[in-house]
């Protein structure tokens, strides 16, 4: 059976292990917190990388990981990049109902900043703001494809590099021999399926779970309660690291089987 533990037990869980302790896998979720000081668990996963540092645990992340990071460092960006427009001191000059879109927007981002949700625009929302742009610059006004150019050309090769320079991320590539022996099981698309199933636990987050069973590494670092939960009713010897509070409300006292 998997299990679950809080951040703050790092130094009794990593005592335990021992030089078992190979490396480990991370989510989404944490990194995107480790990087966006705006996410609620940002100072969490701060801790939670210094002690890992401390006690040099190589940290990987999976193919899912990073195009799921990519995807939501993307709009990360464009939402602020759009907020940022309904300032005075914006040089970009936005048509009256262009601005109203935005206006419309902001409202519901402040409404998950005070709820702690991440205030980011969803995929929806995003499509909604575009459709408010004309394509290109036209009568003096913004074109989206200009923005574009002038604030995500080359920001996703930058956002990667500075995980892999400055926070230590190794990129878990099935295709690398040298990254082969740390997943000694053959990972199928069958066993994702099981995982995902069992919970409903998204494929992205089953993917994850799916790659750690199949690995050497003991243990994945999350700020998800669904990868926890999923976690608990496995039959794997894994472990779930994730966020103090998240600990407290959703998993401590419950009983997963």
């Amino acid at each position: 059976m998997g299990k679950v533990f809080p951040f703050s037990a790092i130094d009794q869980y990593l005592g335990e292990l021992g030089d078992r302790a190979r490396g480990c896998i991370v989510d989404t979720n944490f990194l995107i917190a480790a990087i966006y000081d705006n996410h609620p668990f940002y100072d969490d996963a701060g801790f939670l990388f210094e002690k890992l540092s401390e006690y040099k645990i190589p940290v990987f992340s999976t193919v899912t990981t990073r195009s799921e990071f990519m995807d939501i460092r993307r709009r990360i960006i464009i939402t602020e990049v759009l907020m940022d427009m309904l300032t005075s001191e914006s040089p970009w000059r936005l048509s009256a109902e262009t601005m109203k879109e935005l206006k419309k927007h902001r409202t519901w981002i402040d409404i998950q900043a005070a709820k702690d949700d991440m205030p980011i625009l969803t995929d929806a929302r995003i499509k909604q703001c575009k459709n408010a742009f004309m394509p290109q610059a036209h009568s003096g006004k913004t074109g989206w494809i200009e923005i574009c150019r002038a604030y995500l050309t080359g920001t996703m090769t930058a956002s990667w590099k500075l995980l892999v320079d400055q926070m230590g991320i190794n990129h878990l590539d099935l295709n690398d021999p040298k990254m082969q022996p740390f997943v000694p099981e053959k990972v199928e698309w069958n066993k994702m399926y099981s995982i995902s199933e069992t919970t409903c636990l998204s494929s992205s987050d089953a993917m994850i779970l799916n790659m750690l069973k199949c690995s050497v590494f003991p243990f994945v670092v999350s700020a998800d309660y669904d990868m926890a939960y999923a976690m608990l009713v496995d039959d794997a010897e894994k472990v779930v690291l994730i966020p103090d509070s998240l600990y407290r409300e959703k998993i401590k006292g419950r009983k997963f089987i």
